[in-house]
């Protein structure tokens, strides 16, 4: 085993350690944290059953061509779909004409869609949801901004009582449970992530609680992403363990291991050349600043000669990106420039 192996292992080994003891010391902290945050009361009753998949739907990316808005609609209004499709009402009207009537508009188009019963219905329930969404800007508008994640939390199912208090609380929860839901892990999530009072693996622990919790046999780790994401939240995760490392060799080694855990050789190859193009970008910029100065300070050539000189050095540093370089400069020296003709 190669020293710089050992020494990974030995910062995983002894983190590891670290963080079993820590753990022993604090073994309340997620039903603790489960207590404080009501995780145990979600705002949507199991008995819905909503999935990780309707929680992610978009009306951007959900199909509504006149095929599925039957198949999902003809025998009733109300299901996981309604929530998107009446967003998809709002988008679809939203850049009518002048004198144009948008219920009208969606009367026809709904009435050419599907049965005289359930167009009617969902004509009405566009109606309900449009004066819906005018009372909601207000409401959210004098609420403000949460403090935390419990306020956050208080909000959401204020936000939902309030939509229970318009729909009928079945309605509701059928039309926006997804919605809900998806926020309501969010911000549960990120009161986890961004507990800098935990360890990593207590955090971890957690997530894969909550995630059981809400989702069941879906979700039982961190839906993070890409893997870049997935290493930037492995950082946040683990800053507490980081920042009580004591000497920067094992904050290096513990570095690597939480890269090779998060990229694959070939994500780890091309990370390595994005640094280095980096770095040797960095270098070049480092050498013409240098000799860029040297002709900006020379007192015995003329003004023309100058940005002579200047220009022919950008085009034999740059080449063929010396003009978009020099429009860089052009912005980033603009308000300087500015500042002192002001003066």
């Amino acid at each position: 085993m190669s020293n710089r192996a050992a020494v990974i292992l030995a910062v995983v080994i002894a983190l590891s350690f670290t963080v079993v003891l820590a753990m022993h010391r604090h073994k309340s902290l997620v039903a603790q944290y489960n207590k404080e945050n009501h995780v145990e009361r979600h705002i949507i009753d199991k008995r819905y059953k909503i999935v990780l998949q309707d929680s992610k739907l978009d009306y951007k990316q959900e199909d509504f061509s006149d095929e599925k808005i039957k198949e999902y609609f003809s025998k009733g209004v109300i299901d996981a779909h309604t929530y998107n499709f009446l967003q998809h009402l709002d988008e679809l009207f939203s850049d009518l004409a002048e004198g144009e009537d948008p219920f009208n508009k969606v009367r026809q188009y709904l009435n050419a869609r599907l049965p005289a019963d359930q167009a009617k219905k969902m004509f009405e329930l566009y109606s309900l949801y449009v004066d819906y969404q005018m009372n909601l800007q207000q409401r959210l508008k004098d609420q403000g901004l949460p403090a935390s994640p419990q306020e956050a939390l208080e909000d959401l199912a204020d936000l939902q009582d309030y939509r229970r208090a318009v729909f009928g609380q079945e309605n509701a929860d059928m039309i926006f449970g997804a919605s809900v839901e998806a926020q309501e892990f969010q911000i549960r999530r990120n009161a986890i992530l961004y507990n800098d009072a935990l360890y990593g693996a207590q955090k971890e622990e957690q997530l894969k609680a909550l995630g059981k919790d809400m989702w069941g046999a879906e979700l039982s780790a961190p839906d993070a992403g890409a893997a870049y994401s997935r290493y930037q939240e492995k950082l946040q995760l683990y800053k507490k363990d980081l920042s009580e490392m004591r000497t920067e060799e094992e904050r290096r080694a513990f570095l690597e291991h939480l890269n090779l855990e998060s990229f694959d050789p070939v994500q780890r190859q091309a990370l390595e050349e994005a640094k280095q193009a980096t770095a040797e970008e960095n270098r070049l910029k480092e050498a013409y600043f240098a000799k860029e100065k040297e002709i900006r300070n020379d007192l015995y050539i003329t003004e023309h000669e100058r940005a002579q000189k200047i220009k022919e050095l950008q085009d034999a540093t740059f080449g063929d990106q010396a003009d978009a370089f020099r429009r860089r400069e052009a912005m980033r020296t603009a308000p300087a420039q500015t500042n002192q003709v002001k003066k």
